[in-house]
């Protein structure tokens, strides 16, 4: 026996003015009542790819700075690199807003933690030996 049908509708929104997250958040909420529901807010950086070149940049730097340590620990003579990899990703950090509430920091309606987006870059390298 069907009683009826449940839908659902997710929509995306992206605010650039964190400070009006929570208020905007609220808007919503009273304005939906029992009707909405609001999964979660995450956050990305709208262009990360600035900062993935100098993490590659300082990625490399790091290792070949480590590679040449452990050949010159090792008594040989580093060579070209012959395999490169990379991975990563970037993964948020979250602020705490009842930690600032307690310091005596403002606290928006709805409390959001945006904090800061890290990004890391990881790269493998392997050198021929001279």
């Amino acid at each position: 026996m069907l009683l009826g049908y449940r839908v659902t509708n997710t929509v995306t929104v992206k605010i650039g003015d964190i400070d009006a997250t929570g208020v905007n958040i609220d808007a919503v909420a009273k304005a939906g009542g029992d009707l909405i529901r609001i999964q979660g807010v995450s956050f990305t950086v709208d262009d990360p790819s600035q900062y993935y070149v100098e993490a590659r940049a300082e990625a490399v730097a790091d290792a070949i700075d480590k590679a040449q340590q452990l050949a010159d620990l090792s008594g040989i003579q580093l060579g070209n690199p012959f395999y490169i990899s990379e991975g990563g990703g970037f993964a948020p950090i979250y602020r705490d807003y009842g930690l600032m509430a307690a310091e005596g920091g403002s606290v928006p309606t709805t409390p959001i933690s945006p904090g800061e987006t890290e990004i890391t870059l990881t790269v493998q390298m392997a050198f021929t030996i001279q």
